[in-house]
């Protein structure tokens, strides 16, 4: 009898686990890297994994900011970067490709200043010692001065194809739950200045809480826009920066509701898979041209979409009480069974 009440327990957690929606998550440098709260170039990682210009490989969110950056990573992030081993590659057939475009000398040995910048500028970018290894940390110290100091004409945002975005006081904020499948996630636009922009489905945020509805009245320090397909008409804001002390560290770091289900594996790449974003679609890292942003009025989002979007997202809980007591009827029944 314990063996088949064992079964049945575990037949029931399958299901519930099944039933659970997966929620995509707004990304800041709270929940990005579990490492770097201390680090003293939090900002610089955020913005270097935004342009996708570093990268989480095999779901551990880990940036291991004192270790040394070896070849092997930086051939895979450089390699992602640049678009290379096609749609949906695995991070091994970025990193050949890489080696194989020279992005890179070896994929053995650690990673010196001089193998970022031709791994990244081509060798076009300035170094003070060529020859010098270099910690994670390093990497994103050095590599941060590009956001703004532009090489052979072109900063980090320009090569990535990511433009600036409006700032301002944030005056409304609409969120929309979307449910595709068991996938359920919050979609924010934010209305600066009289107009209203999309965020994207998985932004990175600096300096504030991942439930953009808290930034009512908050300042914008800084945006870019997504590279967009060419059949997108309106962009996306895929990284905003808040204006810093507008919340407080509680506040940054608290986790939605929606949110609180959600693994943090949406832009990981497996030793053997592809990177997949969290609702379902696939990106190697290719740059894309950034169509112009759809201004439009101050205007509610339909709300009939809206409520049908969010009513798909409430099953759960019919689904825990249903699920429990046939659990405990089936218990129930096996124990008189063993009684008679």
């Amino acid at each position: 009898m314990k063996k088949v009440v064992s079964s049945i327990v575990a037949l029931f957690l399958m299901l519930l686990i099944g039933a659970v929606p997966v929620s995509a998550h707004v990304q800041n440098e709270k929940n990005l890297y579990s490492d770097i709260e201390y680090s003293e170039v939090l900002q610089e990682i955020v913005l270097l994994h935004g342009i996708r210009a570093i990268g989480i490989e095999g779901g551990v969110n880990l940036f291991k900011p004192f270790e040394l950056l070896t070849r092997s990573d930086l051939a895979f992030w450089a390699g992602r970067f640049h678009g290379l081993g096609g749609a949906g590659a695995a991070a091994d057939a970025i990193r050949q490709a890489a080696l194989e475009e020279g992005l890179v000398p070896s994929l053995d040995g650690y990673a010196t200043y001089g193998d970022v910048n031709q791994a990244y500028f081509g060798g076009a970018a300035p170094v003070v010692d060529a020859e010098a290894t270099m910690t994670r940390e390093d990497f994103a110290l050095y590599m941060g001065q590009f956001f703004t100091e532009p090489v052979d004409g072109k900063t980090l945002f320009d090569m990535a194809n990511y433009e600036a975005g409006p700032t301002g006081i944030v005056e409304e904020v609409d969120k929309v739950t979307v449910t595709e499948g068991d996938n359920t996630y919050d979609v924010f636009r934010i209305a600066i200045g009289g107009k209203w922009y999309q965020v994207s489905h998985h932004p990175k945020i600096l300096n504030g809480p991942v439930d953009l509805t808290q930034w009512i009245d908050k300042m914008v320090e800084a945006s870019w826009y997504a590279p967009a397909s060419a059949d997108d008409a309106e962009g996306e804001l895929d990284i905003i920066k808040v204006g810093e002390a507008q919340f407080t560290d509680e506040e940054i770091g608290a986790i939605p509701d929606t949110e609180a289900g959600h693994s943090h594996g949406e832009e990981d790449i497996a030793a053997g898979g592809a990177e997949e974003d969290a609702d379902g679609s696939e990106d190697a890292g290719e740059a894309q041209d950034v169509s112009a942003p759809v201004d439009t009025s101050l205007q509610p989002l339909q709300s009939t979409a809206d409520e049908a979007e969010k009513d798909g997202g409430r099953s759960l809980p019919i689904v825990l009480i249903i699920g429990g007591a046939l659990l405990v009827l089936i218990l129930l029944w096996l124990i008189l069974r063993k009684r008679k």
